[in-house]
Order: structure tokens, then sequence, then C-alpha cells
């Protein structure tokens, strides 16, 4: 299998290196954890809105983390690691084949990497997960960071993107720069199959950082990645962040797409803390992130304006509140020829905002804990009502936990009739402590809806954590 080939290959690199000097592990850690897995998943090739096909899983998870530190004594270099492996005893490779990114077995090498630092320098090599304002991605390579004692630093990395490597990484991307679809329209030998889709995607990127100075941080950023030769993504990132405990605070995030001068994400929030209360107003803009390969990156570009503005409450007690106001505008451009775009331009309010507004409460009392959040939203899409109580409690000093969720949400969407009518979830966690290394846990959760009719799954974890 062409994943688990590069998963080895990047974890025994990783310890190839390690084991190059002499190697003593003041500490190691493994952390373990198997999941048996039962549910099934909408297929979406072959099938229509009436019919719906609901696809069988039953799935064995193993996860396997093995971390050591100071492997050689008195020097902070380690390793860090992560494996998935699954089998799936209830979804044939044909069934698999319906749904993009569907795998019946596989191995995932989630990370693993070499660290070492030293002062205010840290290196990292291996495969690894970077996480900042524009972005979720693994790749394999090399992460470089220095922070002066003046609090300013500097920050390069480069390396081999794994697009289905990330966490929330999207199906339309594979591992090592492959696009499934376009994977698929290659060997089923399609004349107009772009085959420079199959390349590998090399990214760079680098950062200048800027500590804690007065409550002052931040960090300018600069990412480049390369497919077939040429620009697939190009991003600056700008990040801000004021704050000294209560009082006011604030924070700046600005992504911006360099190939079409247009910002992809940004955010702008303030805020002010007391003991008693907090209020906080917040702008976003939220747009789609495509390939530059992809259609949609030129035509779909519709962003998401939104404003939230909130406050909490905290009074003597173990009850706490909040009320929150929301506002969203979608730019929407649509064909006046279209029969859609009556919707859009009917009288009144325009259909392209959409407004509402959320209260809440949670109590904290000992052993139990409980939230409820109440949200309403009207306009582009409809009106939608959402209804979320959770509730849990601990037994046997914390060794047994119960946790429930229950969430009820009423859509009536005028553009998708598949999203209209009323919409119920329910779900039980119970997890039991065998010892100070081992928990048990077993989930259950129901969903009834008129999008997929009936969804039933069930999880069983065992979860080992030892040190040695």
């Amino acid at each position: 299998m062409k994943t688990v080939a590069h998963a080895t290959g990047a974890m025994g690199l990783a310890l190839a290196l390690l084991a190059a000097g002499p190697a003593s592990a003041a500490a190691v850690q493994i952390e373990a954890r198997t999941e048996a897995q039962a549910y099934q998943i909408r297929a979406w090739r072959g099938t229509t809105p009436e019919d719906v096909v609901l696809l069988p899983r039953r799935r064995i998870v193993q996860y396997l983390g093995l971390n050591a530190f100071e492997l050689v004594t008195g020097q902070d270099l380690g390793f860090e690691s992560s494996l998935r492996v699954f089998a799936d005893f209830g979804l044939p490779r044909g069934e698999a084949a319906k749904v993009d990114g569907l795998r019946a077995e596989d191995a995932d090498l989630q990370y693993a990497y070499a660290r070492y630092a030293v002062g205010g320098f840290e290196g990292k090599l291996g495969r690894q997960l970077y996480i900042d304002s524009m972005d979720i991605m693994a790749f394999d390579g090399l992460r470089l960071r220095y922070m002066s004692r003046f609090g300013v630093g500097v920050e390069a990395y480069g390396g081999l993107w794994l697009k289905g490597s990330g966490i929330l990484s999207s199906s339309v991307y594979q591992p090592e720069g492959t696009r499934e679809s376009d994977s698929r329209r290659l060997e089923q030998g399609i004349v107009d199959a772009d085959s420079s889709l199959d390349a590998l995607e090399p990214v760079y990127g680098a950062k200048l950082l800027v500590g804690d100075l007065k409550g002052f941080s931040g960090s300018l950023g600069y990412r480049k990645a390369l497919l077939g030769g040429k620009t697939d993504l190009e991003r600056a990132g700008l990040e801000l962040r004021y704050g000294r405990g209560l009082g006011v605070s604030a924070l700046a995030g600005l992504d911006l797409d360099l190939l079409q001068l247009k910002p992809a994400q940004a955010r702008l929030q303030v805020r002010l803390d007391r003991e008693l209360y907090a209020v906080s107003a917040e702008a976003l803009r939220f747009t789609p992130v495509f390939s530059t390969n992809s259609i949609w990156y030129y035509f779909a570009f519709a962003p998401r304006d939104e404003v939230r503005v909130r406050a909490d409450f905290y009074p003597v007690g173990p009850l706490r509140y909040y009320v929150q106001a929301l506002g969203s505008l979608y730019h929407t451009n649509i064909n006046d020829s279209l029969a859609l775009a009556s919707h859009v331009d009917a009288e009144g309010a325009p259909a392209s905002t959409n407004m509402g507004g959320a209260v809440g409460a949670s109590l904290r009392r000992g052993s139990l804990r409980s939230a409820l959040d109440v949200t309403y939203r009207t306009g582009f899409g409809g009106n939608q009502l959402w209804v979320d109580l959770t509730g849990g409690y601990s037994f046997d000093q914390g060794l047994f936990d119960l946790d429930a969720r229950l969430s009820v949400a009423h859509v009536d969407d005028e553009f998708n009739p598949q999203l209209r009518g009323n919409f119920f979830g329910a779900q039980l966690w119970a997890s039991r402590a065998l010892s100070h290394a081992t928990r048990i846990s077993l989930v259950l959760e129901q969903n009834v809806n008129p999008f997929t009719r009936s969804d039933t799954k069930a999880f069983f974890l065992f979860d080992l954590k030892a040190n040695l």
C-alpha cells in the first residue's frame, strides 16, 4: 500500500537519525488506543436523494504513539510519533470505492519526528503537523525556529506536503500531493486527465515572530507550494495579540491569498474581562480554500462575513450565563437567468444576509456538569433553530464518568429540500479507569433526520498510557 510505504519510510528515517548518536533515553512514553467502531456512512455514487444507500462500517482501529525524551543525557533531544492502523470488516473494497477518500484497510502515519532544542533554538525533522492562522497541514521535512531573549525570533520550514494526513484534511487531497479524483481518472485512462496532478508537492515558508513584549505578541508569515513546477498555493499571514490578564485584550489575524490578492480568512476581536462579566465583539471573514488546479478556485469564490457580539456573566454560585448576537453576509454572485436568483433578489431584507442570536447557561457543582445552548438564525438559507443539552457526572472519585448529549434542530432551508424538517441526535459516553494507565470507554450515538433517515453509531475504546 502506498500510504504504508511512505509512513514506514518517514518513521524509519527519523529512527535512523536518532540511532546515529549515543542513545540513552531518560524517559519513554507509550500511548496505545484500540477502537471497535460500528456505524454506517452514506454512499454518494450510484444513488439519488430519494434512494439513500447506507454503507456499513465495522472497523478495528489501533493508534500507537511512541515518545522518547532526553535521548542524550543532559540534552533536550527527543522523538515523538503516532501511527494509526485500521481494517474495516463490514465494508468491502468495491463498496469503499463509492465514497471518495474511503478505504477498507490502511495505515496512516500521523506524525514522526526528531526534536532538538537548546537555548532559544528548536529544530524538528520528519513528519509533523503545522498549525497556524492559514492552515492545518502535515509535511515531511525540516522546521527550524529561533527565539531570542529579547522576544523576537524567526522560523523556517520546508518539505513535502501531505494533504491527506493532517487533522481536518479534505478527501479531495491525498498524501504526496495526489488528488484522489484525478488519480482515479488516471487509472481509468481518461484522455483529459492531467498526469501532472499525480506529482509530488513541495511546500516551504518562513515567519517573523514576536513574543510577549508588554502584552503584545504576533507573527508575519509566508507560504508557497508547487505542483508540477507551478504555484499551487501562495499565502501571507499576519497574527497579532494583546492581553495582560483582566482588562482589555485583542487579537487580529489575516490570511492573504497572494495569487488573487484577496483576503482568504480574517478575524478581529476585542474583549473586556472583569471578575463578574466579560463582553466581546468580533468580525470574521471565511472563504472556501481550493487548489489552483480546481475550477472552483476561480468560479466559487464566495466569502462570508460575520459579526458576533457576546456577553458572559459569572455570578457567585455554580451557574454561568452568556448571550450572543450574530449577523452574516453571504457574497453570492448568481446568474440572473437562474430561478435561484429570485430568492436572492426577494423583496425586503436581502436573502444574502443571515441574522440571529444565541443564549446559554452552564452548571458545575461537585461532580455534576451540565450546559444548555439555544441558537436561532434566519435569512439566507432559511430558518434554523438549534437546541443542545449536555450533562455529565463523575462517580467513584473520578474513576467512572458518564456523559450524555441531546441535540434538536429545526431547519427550513429554502435552497436544499434535503435540509428541511426536524433533526434529532443523542449520544451517551461511559468511561471507566481500570488503573492509572488504562481506561475503557463505550460511546453510543443515534441520529434521526430526513436526510439519512436513521444513523446509529457505536464505539468501544481501550486506552493505555505507560511511562518507562
